[in-house]
């Protein structure tokens, strides 16, 4: 292009020096435009000098244009632009490269960078609030979870989900509940969030609040039938203890009435599991309401026998022993080889001071089943009778079982003392 306007350009010099050459100027010629009342007049000379000089300065112009393009220029800055996205965006890809890798402080730093770009997305900020959790730094976390907010309220659900796992991680356990019942006014059926709420409630205690949210639970499939059961039986038990722990407003007797009616409240099958049943004998035994405790114990043991239940009855005295031992004996009749039985029968036997009888009971289920408890008790049983050589031998088998604390029981060297 460059050479066409330089060749032009001589032409157009030959030729007017051609026509200078054969006498133009001599006779350059006249023209006369008129047009109303302004007129224009000029030589022929003088008008091809003026257009030569004009179509020298366009064409300098559109060659200058065609160098300097503006839309080269524009071309330029949107490259530009597109490659700083690409390096946003590549420092968003690595700081999630980091993030799988459990790399939490240079994921923090990569994605932190990537927020920087126009196109940088809430998962930015997710995943660095979740970076700076695992570092500690509850503040940073805090203020990526805000602004993801703030930039990106569609989102909010999915922000506040997040920020509550990370305050239930922290063990901000109430903060964590505000913001799940904020989030439960819009989104009833969310199982996450009544999942994350159960496990708030649990770590809480706060039995109340979960035996409301139980229904929501099951209706939307977040536990099952059997872990339904287990909350059930939980909250029953806590609910016996609350009632129990309350002497400072009701008195012994009006929480004995209060946990009587919560005990015949409970399912039938309640009052023969042994894990409730013992949790309610030892809260009454607590209250030194010790006959309704046993009585507990011996109505769940007439339904459903339970090893766990005769252990603790012949541990604990309810202060009738011998109705207890009367109510024991009626039992070995159809469990003669049950050792535990045995056991709590010969402790039975100790507290009537039936030393004899006490210790046929401990020898045979020594007999039956050789466990710590019956050499325990019958050590101590000898060693009170006199009989040194053997309660040692006996002591030596408890000590190698290491069985559990043996209860306090009257031995025959106290009375002998009184």
């Amino acid at each position: 292009m460059v050479k066409l306007y330089l060749f032009s350009l001589l032409a157009i010099v030959l030729a007017l020096l051609v026509s200078l050459y054969f006498g133009f100027p001599g006779d350059p010629g006249y023209l006369l435009i008129a047009f109303g009342n302004t007129t224009f007049e000029t030589s022929l000379f003088a008008l091809l000098v003026a257009s030569i000089v004009l179509y020298l300065v366009i064409q300098l112009i559109l060659i200058v244009f065609r160098w300097v393009n503006p839309w080269h220029l524009i071309r330029f800055g949107r490259n530009y632009k597109e490659n700083l996205k690409a390096k946003s965006r590549s420092k968003t890809i690595e700081g999630l490269l980091y993030f799988t890798r459990g790399s939490w402080e240079s994921s923090y730093s990569l994605l932190q960078k990537g927020m920087k770009d126009s196109d940088a997305s809430v998962i930015n900020y997710l995943a660095a609030a979740y970076a700076a959790h695992q570092q500690g730094d509850k503040e940073a976390w805090m203020s990526c979870l805000e602004t993801a907010e703030d930039k990106y309220p569609v989102a909010r659900s999915t922000i506040n989900s997040l920020k509550a796992q990370l305050l239930f991680k922290s063990n901000q356990l109430e903060q964590c509940v505000a913001v799940l019942q904020q989030m439960k006014t819009s989104s009833l059926n969310d199982a996450s969030l009544l999942q994350l709420l159960k496990d708030v409630y649990l770590k809480l205690n706060d039995w109340e609040r979960l035996e409301k949210l139980l229904p929501a639970l099951e209706k939307n499939s977040v536990i099952d039938g059997e872990e339904a059961e287990l909350i059930r039986i939980r909250i029953f038990m806590e609910n016996l203890y609350r009632i129990s722990n309350r002497r400072a407003d009701f008195s012994d007797v009006e929480i004995s009435t209060q946990l009587e009616k919560a005990w015949k409240k409970g399912p039938v099958s309640y009052k023969q599991d042994e894990k409730i049943v013992k949790h309610y004998a030892e809260i009454l035994f607590k209250l030194d309401q010790k006959e309704q405790a046993g009585k507990a114990i011996e109505v769940a043991l007439n339904k459903s026998w339970s090893d766990l239940l005769i252990k603790r009855y012949g541990e604990l005295d309810f202060g009738a022993p011998h109705r207890q031992l009367l109510i024991a004996e009626s039992w070995i009749q159809n469990r003669p080889g049950n050792a535990n039985l045995l056991v709590a029968l010969g402790r039975l036997a100790m507290r009537n001071e039936l030393w004899g009888k006490a210790r046929e009971y401990f020898d045979t289920s020594i007999d039956v089943s050789s466990t710590p408890e019956a050499h325990g008790e019958l050590a101590r049983l000898l060693k009170s009778l006199g009989e040194e050589k053997l309660a040692n031998e006996h002591q030596e088998k408890f000590v190698k079982g290491i069985g559990a604390e043996l209860p306090s029981l009257t031995m025959p060297k106290d009375l002998d003392k009184a």
